[in-house]
């Protein structure tokens, strides 16, 4: 009795074990910037990226001032304009990367991270009316620009690893192994209980 009990909760285990697995990646992002904090709304010229949030979640500048998002976690991050008007998909580099984009016209302007549901944030610049709303087209010119010469790279380089930097990507190797020896397991005691009941 004991240990059909035990054969019938382990698939229940495993699939807690699975759930435990991806629910702290799903939960790393969430509404109010990322992390599930209140919005944060402040003037200046950086906004800090940690925890997976923007912080502040909206920041108020001056035209023609140029805004730098530091990333300070240990993941890379996008900082992309709504409608990919401005910013891009290249990552912002893990541990104290950063990327500056100037605004020279009065507007609204939302971004996200592409690689992080959840995390948003916003630019308003001046009194948040005019021409450098989010329907405008970003050219060479504007109404957005890069600031500096990125120290940002491909999200395929971070991703795939870089030999130059030899910890670039540990973390989704270590997930994907988790993931495929969890499916293993999964695929097993699917096999093991099938073959019972023939």
């Amino acid at each position: 009795m004991r240990g059909r009990l035990i054969r019938r909760a382990l698939p229940v285990l495993l699939l807690g074990l699975l759930m435990s697995m991806a629910a702290p990646i799903s939960a790393l992002a969430s509404g109010g910037g990322g992390c599930g904090r209140a919005v944060t709304d402040d003037d200046g010229n950086q906004i800090r990226i940690s925890d997976f949030c923007f912080g502040p979640t909206i920041l108020r500048i001056d035209p023609g001032e140029t805004v730098t998002w530091l990333n300070l976690d240990a993941a890379p991050h996008t900082v992309l304009g709504a409608n990919a008007t401005w910013g891009g998909f290249d990552s912002v580099r893990r541990n104290g990367g950063e990327v500056s984009y100037r605004f020279v016209r009065n507007g609204v302007y939302p971004y996200v991270c592409t690689i992080h549901v959840g995390m948003i944030g916003a630019v308003v610049v001046g009194d948040g009316q005019g021409p450098g709303t989010a329907a405008t087209t970003t050219t060479a010119a504007g109404p957005v620009t890069l600031a500096d010469a990125p120290e940002a790279r491909s999200i395929a380089a971070t991703f795939g690893g870089n030999p130059a930097d030899p910890s670039a990507g540990p973390w989704l190797i270590a997930y994907g192994v988790g993931v495929g020896s969890a499916l293993l397991i999964v695929a097993a005691i699917a096999w093991i209980h099938r073959r019972r009941i023939t």
